[in-house]
C-alpha cells in the first residue's frame, strides 16, 4: 500500500506555498525519497474537479445576474467557460494518473 505523507501548509497564504516549495525542493536536492506521487496526484484532481465545477455554477449565476440586468458578455462568459473546462479537463487527466508499478 502505498504511504501519503501529509505536508503542512495553509491554503490562505502565498507565503505558505513557497515554503513548501522550497522545503519540497531540498529535499529533492538531498536525494529524500519523497514517496509516490500518484495517490497526491489522483486527490489533487478530486479537488480540482469540484472547484471547476463550483465555477461553472458561479459562471452560470453571474449570466443570469448579468442577464437579469440587460448586460451581456458573451466573449467575457465563453472565456471563463473556457477556463473552467480546461480545469476540468486537467482534473479529470490527474485523477486517471497511473499509480505506480
Amino acid at each position: 500500500m502505498t504511504e501519503i505523507r501529509v505536508l503542512p501548509a495553509r491554503p490562505n497564504g502565498s507565503h505558505q506555498f513557497d515554503r513548501l516549495h522550497a522545503d519540497l525542493a531540498a529535499a529533492h536536492e538531498r536525494g529524500e525519497e519523497l514517496g509516490a506521487r500518484a495517490p497526491h496526484i489522483q486527490a489533487g484532481g478530486e479537488r480540482l474537479l469540484q472547484l471547476s465545477r463550483a465555477l461553472e455554477r458561479a459562471i452560470e449565476d453571474m449570466d443570469l445576474s448579468l442577464n437579469r440586468l440587460g448586460l451581456q458578455d458573451a466573449a467575457t462568459l465563453e472565456a471563463l467557460r473556457g477556463i473552467a473546462n480546461a480545469a476540468e479537463d486537467l482534473a479529470i487527466s490527474a485523477q486517471r494518473f497511473p499509480p505506480a508499478l
